[in-house]
């Protein structure tokens, strides 16, 4: 299917107009600013880092030019309505945008001691306050998009030869060995410092590592049950999705990236899924209209058991 232009010039156009703002109030003001701006400041709002403001212009001009590309790309790679990447776009450059004219404001009254600048609460307030519109306002845009996929009908609607009374069940293991690497790396560090540090250092890493172990591999199995899956190493938690509440199953091929944004349990507009790498997929229609994906070896036979075992519940 073809795909529209709109959605990648849509996904940039936030942070190029946060851009634009940002230049035309260095422009207009930049005499007033102190030759060394204050562009760090503490948790209490005092200022504790400091830039040239040639720098700092060049700086947050390349930050949100940087995002309105990587925007764009994603929205462009995206094989299904892309909402979840114009929310994040709108939002990100919400933040960013009031963040950096915050800093430049603050500057103004500097008088050429930016040591006295601080960032008031107030002002971290409003740029939350500007994401939240920026966003609502991306998700206003994303309805206007069409939605865009890969689709296959024959995959729909492939059943299982099985007689009647035969029983039949399918299971395969998933896994992200970059996830796994990732967690050992985070796991392996903890232990590391732990003698050296105490649990201070060392429990953030156990909080990341621990669970990127046990969830970078994943069983799944299609039975009379309907679709299950678990943790490689933990019985909990399980998600399962009971035959009653499918319409139908497909297979197709997901870009983990484009179509769902990142690795793990993943939710966008209409669908959620378990997303470990880019590749076959098995997509399950809920009744609700929602699909369920997760990112498995043979998805084909699954696809094709669970309607067989759906079509013989509804026959009965």
């Amino acid at each position: 299917m073809k795909r529209s232009g709109r959605g990648p010039a849509l996904a940039a156009l936030p942070c190029l107009v946060a851009l634009a703002a940002d230049a035309a109030l260095f422009v207009m003001t930049r005499r007033q600013l102190p030759d060394r701006m204050a562009t760090h400041f503490r948790l209490d709002g005092t200022a504790d880092g400091f830039t040239g403001r040639g720098v700092f212009m060049a700086t947050s001009g390349l930050l949100l030019a940087g995002v309105a590309a990587i925007m764009a790309v994603l929205v462009s790679r995206a094989a299904h309505r892309s909402g979840w990447i114009l929310v994040t776009a709108y939002a990100v450059a919400g933040l960013m945008g009031s963040l950096f004219v915050s800093v430049q404001l603050v500057n103004h009254d500097a008088h050429g001691d930016a040591s006295t600048v601080r960032l008031s609460p107030w002002h971290l307030a409003f740029a939350v306050v500007v994401a939240a519109v920026c966003a609502g306002a991306g998700l206003l845009l994303a309805r206007t998009l069409p939605s865009r996929g890969p689709h296959s009908p024959a995959a729909d609607h492939a059943r299982l030869g099985l007689a009647d009374g035969e029983l039949a069940a399918w299971a395969r293991a998933t896994g992200s060995r970059p996830l796994g690497a990732l967690g050992l790396a985070l796991t392996a560090a903890a232990l590391a410092l732990l003698p050296f540090t105490g649990p201070a250092a060392a429990t953030p890493l156990l909080v990341g590592g621990l669970p990127c172990l046990c969830f970078a591999r994943l069983y799944v199995t299609v039975g009379r049950q309907g679709l299950t899956v678990t943790p490689g190493r933990l019985p909990w938690p399980r998600i399962r999705l009971p035959l009653e509440s499918m319409t139908g199953a497909s297979h197709r091929h997901v870009d983990a990236l484009g179509d769902f944004g990142g690795w793990g349990y993943r939710i966008r507009p209409g669908a959620s899924g378990v997303i470990l790498r880019s590749g076959p997929t098995l997509v399950v229609r809920r009744a609700g209209g929602r699909e369920f994906a997760v990112t498995v070896d043979d998805p084909a036979t699954a696809a094709a058991l669970l309607n067989t075992l759906i079509a013989r519940r509804e026959a009965h």
